[in-house]
C-alpha cells in the first residue's frame, strides 16, 4: 500500500481547497444588510480564520507525508545509519 503517497495527495489537495476557502471568504468582505422599515446597517462582521489555519496544517502535513513516503520498488540505500 502507498499509504504516505495517497494520504499526502489527498492532504495536500484539501488544504488547498481550505486555504482557497479562506481567501475567497476574506476578498469577498462584509454584506450590508438594511432593513427598510428601520433603516439600521449591521457594522458587525466577523471572519473566522479557522479554513485558513487547517488547510495550512493539512497542507504541510501532507507534503511531509508524500515526502517521506517510500515505495516499495525503490531499492534500500546503500549507507544507511545503523
Amino acid at each position: 500500500m502507498q499509504f504516505g503517497r495517497i494520504y499526502g495527495m489527498g492532504l495536500i489537495v484539501l488544504g488547498i481547497i481550505l486555504c482557497l476557502l479562506q481567501f475567497v471568504r476574506y476578498a469577498a468582505g462584509p454584506k450590508k444588510e438594511v432593513n427598510s422599515a428601520q433603516g439600521v446597517t449591521n457594522g458587525q462582521h466577523v471572519t473566522s480564520s479557522l479554513p485558513g489555519i487547517v488547510g495550512a496544517g493539512s497542507l504541510g502535513v501532507g507534503i511531509a507525508l508524500f515526502l517521506t513516503a517510500r515505495r516499495k520498488d525503490e531499492p534500500e540505500p546503500k549507507y544507511r545509519v545503523q
